[in-house]
């Protein structure tokens, strides 16, 4: 007759520390596997191919300048500034029409009260196409703002100051 030492558990331990084992295992791994799968998906999201979004500008500018030789057209979607954030277009046009491209412009706002002064700026960047450009700026008050428009570049240099209505 064989003796068990009734302590010792037999098989059915080995079988549960088996699965713990397993269980282990695979709570270990399950974070892995989901910091893996949230890479891929932003990766994937990431290098998809997919275009950035297109912002269409309207069809007239809300507002005309003349800098020198050129003119600077600015749109807004709502075809004016509001009291809030702004995506504003700029196009440099020659006297034929045709876009030019100017390199650096600079925009700002600035409105003058009894104590303060006021600054809206923001970084001008170029779009895909030559001679358009676009920034965001954010007056915060409604009111007649002065704005400074500028450039730089291999057309030259030029700068205007004009007067824009900032509405609620």
């Amino acid at each position: 007759m064989k003796m068990t030492d009734p302590m010792a558990g037999g098989p059915a331990i080995a079988k549960s520390s088996a699965r713990v084992k397993v269980m282990a295992k695979f709570f270990y791994a399950l974070p892995v596997l989901c910091v893996l799968g949230m890479w891929g998906y932003l990766a994937w999201s990431r290098f998809a191919g997919r275009q950035p979004p297109v912002h269409v500008m309207p069809a007239t500018p809300f507002l005309k300048q003349q800098i020198g030789d050129l003119s600077a057209n600015l749109f807004t979607q709502q075809g004016g500034l509001r009291a809030a954030g702004n995506d504003l277009f700029i196009e440099f046009r020659d006297a034929q029409g045709k876009l030019v491209d100017v390199a650096n412009v600079e925009f700002e706002l600035s409105l003058s009260t009894k104590n303060m002064v006021m600054h809206s700026l923001g970084k001008v960047l170029p779009t895909a196409t030559p001679g358009q450009y676009r920034t965001t700026v954010e007056p915060q008050l409604a009111g007649d703002w002065k704005a400074k428009l500028s450039f730089s570049g291999p057309h030259g240099q030029g700068q205007t100051n004009f007067a824009v209505s900032v509405s609620r």
